[in-house]
């Protein structure tokens, strides 16, 4: 178990389950519901406790062989006055040639920093907290069969963030975005989607690449450029059992704050420490073996490697960082596919817990 959940680690969860139903026939259809209570303890946030939640339904005039539109919710209090709400949302509009996916979100929460690049020591690790809303928007539009273009928006309002008083972020002259700020960028996306099933796919690709530009006219306080590539690929190669693979690459500009450099510790690289590497480009693939167990229980086994490098000139001789682990599925939603996931990844850096919904790419 890693440092951060030494202690004690407690998690427990059980699903209340809403019926298939109609409701309001005149905007949406087919809502399902389902409710998970979480309870857990770390030292950095004593007793924390919330819920979860997810709802899958289709929108008025929507057939049901098109993909469901979702709405997720989590909200976490914590004896340290700690809070997060999260909202991550995706629509589905006109037989799936309009999509809109994002999130709405509050966190009041603490976040870990050992410094930039793949050189940063354990031992500079120190908690800085950070108050501030988010707010995500992409809306794509087919414009031929599996592939859409279309327009983002990201805002963060970092204006009230406290490093450790002495430590590396607060001493640190060239640490950008430490004095705290408004994030709001601007994008253009493409969008590749072939996959048979949003929640569980079993085949297809899944190919989203992204450039996004820093809008000192939306209010944005820095002045940077970002590019990502996200590709995923999904082979039923026995029975039940799904090869998943991802690709990922990202490539920030000078000028990048901190909160928003490439990092290792996300859901491609579970089993590193959230934020453990961070820097401004990131090279990362991971890929996961996905099989039945028991009837609704399904069982995964994930490997991968990355690295983050201040230029990508430097992909071919950077340091690597590998990760392994394994987990547990629980469909809640057998007509739909979504699940609850349980995964424990270990790295060089130790482990770490994941408790959340669906797959993690």
């Amino acid at each position: 178990m890693s440092r951060t959940l030494s202690v004690l680690f407690i998690l427990v969860c059980y699903v209340i389950q809403g019926q298939s139903q109609q409701v309001d026939q005149d905007s949406i259809k087919n809502l399902r519901l389902n409710i998970l209570p979480v309870v857990f303890y770390t030292p950095e946030t004593g007793l924390g406790y919330g819920a979860l939640g997810l709802s899958t339904f289709r929108l008025k005039g929507e057939e049901l062989s098109t993909r469901p539109s979702s709405v997720q919710l989590g909200i976490t209090f914590t004896s340290k006055k700690q809070f997060l709400m999260f909202m991550p949302y995706e629509f589905y509009l006109d037989e799936e040639k309009w999509r809109f996916k994002g999130e709405l979100g509050y966190y009041k929460y603490f976040y870990n920093f050992y410094g930039v690049g793949m050189d940063s020591r354990e031992e500079d690790k120190e908690l800085y907290t950070a108050d501030f809303p988010r707010f995500r928007l992409a809306a794509y539009r087919e414009i031929f069969q599996d592939f859409s273009i279309g327009l983002g928006y990201e805002f963060d309002g970092y204006h009230v963030l406290e490093p450790e008083p002495d430590g590396l972020l607060d001493t640190s002259l060239d640490i950008i975005g430490k004095e705290g700020g408004t994030i709001s960028n601007i994008g253009f996306l493409a969008l590749y989607d072939t996959r048979d099933n949003i929640f569980h796919p079993t085949k297809g690709w899944y190919v989203e690449g992204a450039f996004y530009h820093s809008a000192r006219w939306l209010g944005s306080n820095y002045s940077y450029q970002k590019i990502e590539l996200d590709t995923r690929y999904y082979q039923q190669i026995k029975g039940n059992v799904i090869l998943a693979t991802n690709l990922f690459l990202g490539t920030r500009s000078n000028g990048t704050p901190f909160q928003d450099l490439n990092y290792l510790g996300t859901k491609r690289t579970r089993g590193f420490d959230n934020r453990r590497y961070l820097d401004k480009n990131e090279v990362s693939l991971a890929t996961e073996l996905r099989f039945p167990l028991y009837k609704r229980l399904k069982g995964a086994v994930f490997g991968a490697t990355g690295t983050v490098i201040p230029s990508l000139d430097q992909t071919f001789k950077a340091s690597y960082k590998g990760a392994v682990g394994g987990g547990l599925r629980y469909i809640v939603n057998k007509k739909e596919g979504t699940r609850l996931r349980v995964d424990y990844g270990i790295s060089g850096d130790g482990g770490q817990f994941y408790f959340t919904i669906n797959e993690a790419f």
